[in-house]
């Protein structure tokens, strides 16, 4: 099956030239937890997830809930957003985001979805524009 007959057509995304505060404004309102980023033509030149934004407001924030003895201060990571929410997603974006080609076959993005531990894949056209994303649960309903 290709990838074209399994994806979201959700077209939701962000510049790389918008903040934090309107990326987190959007994915609080769309109910996802990363979403592609885009240059001014719709071009895919990154990915960004809510595990960027915590990883850019407190770098060590993932490694220190490892340890035993570390207790969350929800007040630091409060005042630090306060600091970085006018930042530009393009600061902390990852660049080298993996894409699909809305031509390839389901089995290629299970693929990438399962080695890289993907929550969702951007879909792209020939021209690198963004038109959709399959997420997990778009696989597990196709295979059903």
């Amino acid at each position: 099956m290709k990838v074209k007959e399994i994806m979201t057509k959700d077209l939701t995304s962000v510049r790389e030239d918008e903040t934090l505060k309107a990326l987190i404004y959007l994915m609080e309102k769309t109910s996802v937890s990363g979403v592609p980023v885009t240059d001014e033509r719709g071009v895919v030149v990154g990915f960004i997830s809510e595990r960027d934004v915590i990883s850019a407001a407190l770098p060590n924030y993932f490694e220190m809930l490892r340890t035993a003895s570390y207790i969350p201060d929800i007040n630091q990571l409060s005042r630090r957003l306060e600091e970085i929410k006018g930042d530009r997603v393009s600061e902390y974006m990852v660049e080298d985001v993996i894409t699909v080609d809305e031509d390839e076959e389901d089995i290629h993005v299970a693929d990438l979805i399962i080695r890289n531990e993907l929550n969702r894949v951007p879909v792209i056209d020939k021209e690198g524009m963004l038109c959709g994303v399959v997420q997990r649960i778009d696989l597990l309903g196709a295979l059903l």
